[in-house]
């Protein structure tokens, strides 16, 4: 889950497989000249929009983070929670939408866990859940890669795509701040290309621009909490968050 702090208080909570659905709508505008358009671009595509595929039994169920007074925002998540979620979301990427899915989604959790390595080990438990879900998912990729044919540098191409999609679904749904960096954009010749994004009121520019058309209009839902909103019970967290109104949002790309 992550969170956007709004002007008069109030704020809005979206969660991560809705994030991975942005992330989806900004794969599909990809492509402008110059930037990486990796096959199968259809797969590709899908992987983006359920990367985060692993999230649904918990924000289904989210837990209490009793210092925000919030549900835990995905960052606070350790390992030992994460890890073997996220490796259940890979089966289930494979069964529902095949194997390069299933591959990226896989090779994505490492990413996370090679780009926080020490938030995800500050106890022994994450540390040994992180090194246990790399370990693991390292036989299961060799094993997907050898069943579609596929080499290690279609899929790190492949996988960039989803990461920088990623990024900037997180910096349109959270806000510029939630990121702390701009986000990679793979290049058509090799190579990558930093993004810099600046955010107005509904519009973020997004320099150099790597998308197809224009403009890339964005879209998703989220529930809004009042200003001051705060818990103490978990079970009445849950409840009152299944029972919020749900809410549309959009928000635009342009280039910068």
């Amino acid at each position: 889950m992550l969170f956007r702090d709004l002007p008069d208080g109030s704020f809005l909570a979206i969660s991560q497989p809705m994030h991975a659905l942005v992330s989806g709508q900004m794969a599909r505008a990809w492509g402008a000249p110059g930037f990486a358009r990796p096959e199968p671009f259809e797969e590709i595509a899908t992987a983006c929009a359920q990367h985060d595929v692993a999230w649904m039994d918990w924000e289904a169920s989210p837990s209490l983070d009793a210092a925000t007074g919030r549900p835990h925002a995905f960052r606070q998540v350790g390992a030992r929670t994460h890890a073997p979620m996220w490796a259940a979301g890979v089966q289930r990427a494979v069964a529902s939408w095949g194997p390069w899915v299933g591959l990226l989604v896989s090779r994505h959790g490492t990413r996370i866990y090679a780009a926080y390595s020490d938030r995800h080990r500050v106890s022994p438990e994450d540390a040994a859940a992180a090194d246990t879900y790399q370990r693991q998912q390292g036989a299961l990729r060799a094993e997907l890669l050898a069943r579609l044919g596929a080499t290690e540098a279609e899929l790190e191409l492949a996988a960039a795509l989803v990461a920088v999609t990623d990024t900037l679904s997180l910096a349109a749904c959270g806000g510029i701040a939630t990121l702390g960096w701009s986000g990679m954009a793979p290049l058509a010749g090799g190579g990558e290309a930093p993004l810099k994004l600046e955010e107005g009121d509904g519009v973020m520019t997004v320099s150099p621009w790597p998308f197809a058309a224009a403009e890339v209009p964005l879209s998703w839902t989220a529930r809004r909490f009042a200003p001051g909103t705060r818990w103490t019970d978990e079970a009445a967290m849950r409840r009152d968050y299944a029972a919020a109104p749900v809410e549309r949002v959009t928000a635009r790309l342009v280039p910068g």
